[in-house]
């Protein structure tokens, strides 16, 4: 995700965002990715050493093809963008140790995701607990991601610093990670919900699973 992106593409993002309730925040200069990298790797790094919320975050690793077809959902071999001979082989090979899959999560976003990026963004809102807010802010990223998707470009959320937050507010601790992320959002009437990559794919993904009405209207 090397390649620049041009300027008209982001307004045409911008465009996009309609609702009052949600504002989208750009991180495009150099200064302003590298301090973006440092806490997407920073809250990887914390939620890995976070027990119980590593294991929460395991249980979305589908490497099972039954439980696959199941579930219909979760994380997959398949849309990681890996070449077809290494997908194969680990599809043969058994299953990864949860702390195996957790330091290749942290060695991507070190090593793939972040330097990779063209771009990155943070959609926001001006209250992060409310459900309708929420909503809103995902139905935007929804649009967000399939208009890119007509313009040739990729985007992948990078929401384990959001995640992580949270985990502080729950845990009652120092706000390392939540005040990384404000800061990243730079005005505190706004609080990041989903922040995420984009630029022009250099490998192709497979599609991710998705549930059918029937899974989902009963």
């Amino acid at each position: 995700m090397t390649r620049a992106v041009a300027e008209d593409i982001f307004k045409g993002i911008d465009s996009l965002v309609t609702e009052s309730n949600v504002r989208l925040f750009w991180l495009k200069d150099e200064s302003s990715l590298a301090k973006f990298g440092d806490v997407a790797i920073a809250a990887a790094e914390a939620l890995i050493a976070d027990d119980q919320q590593s294991m929460d975050s395991h249980l979305w690793w589908r490497q099972d093809w039954d439980q696959l077809q199941e579930s219909a959902d979760g994380i997959t071999l398949d849309a990681q963008g890996l070449s077809p001979f290494i997908s194969g082989m680990a599809k043969f090979l058994p299953d990864l140790s949860r702390k195996s899959n957790d330091e290749s999560f942290v060695k991507n976003v070190r090593e793939t995701m972040v330097p990779t990026a063209a771009a990155f963004g943070i959609l926001a809102v001006p209250d992060g607990m409310d459900f309708t807010q929420r909503l809103q802010c995902g139905q935007i990223w929804q649009r967000i991601h399939l208009w890119g998707t007509t313009q040739g470009l990729a985007m992948q959320p990078l929401n384990q610093m959001c995640e992580r937050a949270d985990r502080e507010r729950q845990l009652g601790i120092e706000p390392v990670i939540g005040n990384a992320v404000a800061d990243l959002v730079g005005d505190e009437q706004w609080n990041a919900i989903m922040p995420f990559r984009l630029g022009y794919p250099t490998v192709e993904a497979l599609l991710s699973p998705r549930r059918g009405l029937d899974k989902v209207i009963g």
